[in-house]
């Protein structure tokens, strides 16, 4: 079996923000099932404790434990300030890992031009930001030329109906993957809650001939009335910042009600049982992924799916690549986001038979990583 290396960016700074940590989770526990030899490279920047929310004994402490969990930790590394110290292994066992992998697998695409990963024959860029990734190429370095396969979860990113142009690079379109066992369906009718976990405005902002491309602020505002209108509750583990209190109100008086994401989503395990006990997700796009026409799908509805749990979520032109209509369905206006709601309550069970067999026809990370690495010519 082939040797991967699984890189991400800035995962070990931030052990609250347990969606993204799931990401790559699902590829380590995916390939581990495979029987594919996989190891996991964090890389960290400079952490000051005077400054960072946390020290860096800390958050190394926090990933082992991450990893400890779910029995990954022989194959995890943090890679401290661009090679000044390694953690998990020594700086000759990370060097002899680059020399001896087959594939580096990089979802947002990190790679320094002297990091000892440039020397992996295989270097896939995984694009998880369809729409801004293309347009921030456009001015800054987004390290293309350091890679020689290119995937993306935007199912429309190089097609025509993709708004931004992709300079020639030929993106190929995956699925988030779920390692299903670690995902079990839980359906239960007694569940409630419509829910989501979201960033209020997030770091992805772009702008492109003269339009801007935002994130989900301006798509909740947009659709405010959902839940009144459909008098369901809907419930969001929301990431939002002092400064945005009156939004705050606002979300409140339209019968939204926001959760601490820290105390509902904050580490793996509660991440998982906040969506597992949802009776169904209700989520809204990064305004760029629409705008765009990106055709992103989502890593969070994959996990609501696996768990046999209905998704209603904004369109981002996806459509032609999923099944929808039943346990996936997906909006463009308020109308029919409350009519989406109406559907899924009348007919649950059989929504939540349909999301748990979605997610095993086309999510499930044995066929996801299967086809990358079938692609990869491994």
């Amino acid at each position: 079996m082939p040797k991967v290396i699984l890189g991400s960016c800035e995962v070990s700074r931030y052990p609250e923000f347990a969606g993204s940590t799931w990401v790559w989770l699902q590829y380590m526990l995916g390939l581990e099932r495979m029987g594919v030899e996989c190891f996991w490279v964090d890389h960290l920047g400079a952490v000051d404790p005077l400054k960072d929310a946390h020290s860096l004994q800390y958050m190394l402490d926090r990933f082992a434990q991450t990893a400890r969990e779910f029995g990954i930790q022989a194959r995890c590394c943090v890679d401290y300030n661009e090679g000044q110290d390694y953690f998990g292994m020594s700086r000759r066992e990370f060097e002899q890992l680059a020399g001896s992998a087959d594939l580096l697998l990089n979802p947002g695409g990190h790679l320094l031009p002297e990091s000892p990963l440039t020397q992996v024959p295989r270097r896939a860029y995984v694009d998880v930001d369809p729409g801004f990734t293309q347009i921030w190429s456009h001015g800054a370095d987004m390290g293309f030329q350091r890679h020689n396969l290119f995937f993306t979860v935007g199912q429309n990113v190089g097609r025509p109906d993709f708004k931004i142009p992709t300079d020639g690079i030929e993106w190929r379109q995956i699925l988030p993957p779920v390692a299903l066992e670690w995902w079990p369906a839980c359906i239960n009718d007694r569940c409630q809650r419509f829910s989501t976990v979201a960033d209020w405005r997030g770091s992805q902002q772009a702008a492109f001939q003269g339009e801007h491309y935002g994130g989900k602020r301006e798509e909740f505002l947009r659709f405010l009335s959902v839940p009144s209108q459909a008098k369901q509750r809907i419930e969001i583990a929301l990431c939002i910042g002092q400064h945005d209190y009156e939004d705050l109100g606002v979300l409140d008086r339209h019968n939204w009600r926001v959760r601490d994401p820290l105390w509902y989503a904050g580490d793996p395990q509660s991440y998982r049982e906040f969506i597992r006990y949802s009776r169904a997700e209700f989520s809204l796009a990064k305004n760029g992924y629409v705008k765009s026409n990106s055709g992103w799908v989502s890593d969070r509805t994959a996990c609501y799916l696996a768990s046999g749990k209905p998704a209603l979520v904004q369109s981002t032109g996806f459509e032609w690549r999923l099944p929808t209509g039943r346990g996936l369905i997906t909006f463009r206006t308020i109308e029919e986001a409350v009519a989406g709601i109406e559907a899924i309550n009348s007919d649950y069970l059989s929504h939540c038979q349909a999301a748990r067999e979605i997610a095993e026809e086309y999510f499930n990370s044995e066929i996801v990583l299967g086809s990358i690495l079938k692609q990869a010519g491994l």
